[in-house]
């Protein structure tokens, strides 16, 4: 049961007077009125009525506190000493420390649940690569302090309709409860692939396929669509030009070598 300010139990404790001391109807009535905030059960409505008549309208927690010596800060801190992955409801089924202890007791202790990051695998023939390019810019920077103003680097990225929503990072600051509401259109999706670039200060493109990239649409912008993308362009930089391309399928077809 959340906690519920003094002033929601009072107008509960009137409705419920209205409703003749029916929880039910005054759940129910409490609902109607009060549309944006919470809508308490009759059962919770029942508890909040018996703690405001014994004279506690505000509900007081328990403070827990564990010394370093208690056997369960112990025995958790092993045990997550033992299995860093383990979470509180395998500590809880394990050794029987409910999860709300072993939550307290981490978060006391300053453990964080700290999330996976995913990352592009690397071979050992990758750091061979690595090590051969930055050699090979290096040279290039020596015969050239400014080749890299001269590089087309470029990029596709996918845009969707439904979009890409975080929502943790999503907050609806209010007393009342907004329900806060964004509709996705699942069932009518629909998205687009853009491709920008950068060379000496001019920005490249955009330009939007058609449809999904392959070899033979890549290798059409390369020969038909690049030039005109690069007519603001100065000739001493088209001259100049090289063209950074990542790992993409697409960029090494064979069609696209050839």
């Amino acid at each position: 049961m959340g906690d519920y300010g003094p002033n929601e139990i009072v107008d509960m404790i009137m409705i419920l007077g209205e409703s003749r001391n029916n929880y039910a109807a005054a759940a129910r009535l409490y609902a109607e009125r009060y549309p944006n905030r919470r809508h308490p059960s009759n059962g919770t409505i029942q508890t909040l009525t018996q703690r405001a008549r014994n004279g506690a309208f505000v509900r007081h927690r328990r403070h827990h506190e564990y010394d370093e010596n208690d056997p369960r800060v112990i025995t958790i801190l092993a045990i997550i000493h033992l299995d860093s992955h383990i979470n509180i409801r395998q500590i809880e089924r394990d050794i029987g420390i409910p999860q709300s202890t072993a939550s307290r007791i981490l978060g006391a202790r300053k453990y964080h649940p700290y999330h996976i990051t995913l990352t592009k695998q690397l071979t050992p023939n990758d750091m061979i690569l690595q090590v051969r390019f930055c050699r090979w810019a290096i040279r290039m920077i020596q015969q050239d302090q400014d080749f890299f103003r001269h590089v087309l680097f470029s990029d596709e990225s996918t845009f969707r309709n439904t979009g890409e929503l975080n929502r943790n990072n999503c907050h609806y600051l209010s007393d009342e409860n907004p329900h806060w509401l964004r509709p996705i259109y699942n069932q009518h999706c629909w998205s687009v692939i853009v491709l920008c670039g950068i060379i000496n200060g001019y920005l490249i493109g955009p330009y939007f396929f058609a449809e999904n990239v392959n070899g033979v649409n890549f290798l059409k912008l390369l020969r038909d669509i690049l030039p005109e993308l690069l007519e603001n362009v100065d000739l001493a930089t088209r001259l100049r030009m090289w063209i950074q391309l990542d790992g993409a399928p697409p960029h090494y077809a064979r069609i696209v070598c050839d």
